[in-house]
């Protein structure tokens, strides 16, 4: 397709393509597209070789695999940012995606980004940070599960989807409780349970909304330090 000025605009500032050169800027622009997603669609399965990169501009990216009756969320995206670089690196899924709600997301097709790894500089080191961030983001994904209970972990997510609300002490929780509870690595009952003991550290779920009423309390379950308050 080709892109509107302030598509090209929104695809120029994009951090794995921002430091392409101009040529194969403009070859990128005549190939990709720009599509709109429903909530709950497949964008690729585990293990499948990859056509495209999905790079996700509005709405929100589960990443989950699956083992025969069980599953877990490897993460939820909800920037702007591309859906596992490392499948096109490595020619296979490592995982699957879906929307979780009505989502925009940027295609590329996957010859192209491997031309472009081999013959741009700029791309292949906007690549390379990228790839550095994910694994730094699923270090720290895993640290924190393993070193961490999981109350713990629900009580510093709460505080963090908080802050990043606008630290007004209430806010909806993006996706439903069963997702919350993968992503938290916990299984459902777990999370209700917790959200039960939470409640004496005044935290308040009705549905999504969710009330802070205690955010010292709170942390404290959680083992979080708040910023002194300015």
């Amino acid at each position: 397709m080709i892109f509107r000025d302030n598509d090209v605009t929104r695809l120029r500032s994009i951090g794995l393509f921002s430091r392409m050169s101009e040529a194969h800027f403009r070859k990128l622009a005549r190939a990709a597209s720009l599509r709109r997603f429903p909530a709950r669609a497949l964008l690729f399965r585990e293990g499948e070789r990859p056509r495209v990169l999905y790079t996700l501009i509005d709405g929100a990216v589960e990443l989950f695999s699956q083992h025969h009756e069980r599953r877990c969320t490897i993460a939820v995206l909800r920037s702007v940012k591309p859906c596992v670089l490392t499948s096109i690196m490595q020619d296979r899924n490592p995982m699957s995606a879906r929307t979780l709600e009505q989502s925009e997301l940027l295609t590329v097709p996957a010859r192209l980004i491997h031309e472009m790894i081999e013959t741009d500089p700029g791309f292949t080191a906007a690549a390379s940070h990228e790839l550095a961030r994910d694994c730094r983001d699923v270090t720290e994904d895993f640290k924190t599960e393993r070193l961490t209970t999981a109350i713990e972990r629900l009580a510093s997510w709460m505080l963090r989807a908080e802050a990043e609300a606008g630290g007004t002490g209430q806010f909806a929780i993006p996706y439903d409780k069963r997702t919350l509870a993968s992503v938290l690595g916990m299984a459902p009952a777990n999370l209700s349970r917790n959200l039960a003991a939470l409640a004496r550290a005044g935290l308040v779920v009705r549905g999504r909304r969710v009330v802070l009423n205690d955010r010292a309390a709170l942390a404290a379950r959680g083992g979080v330090e708040l910023a002194p308050a300015e």
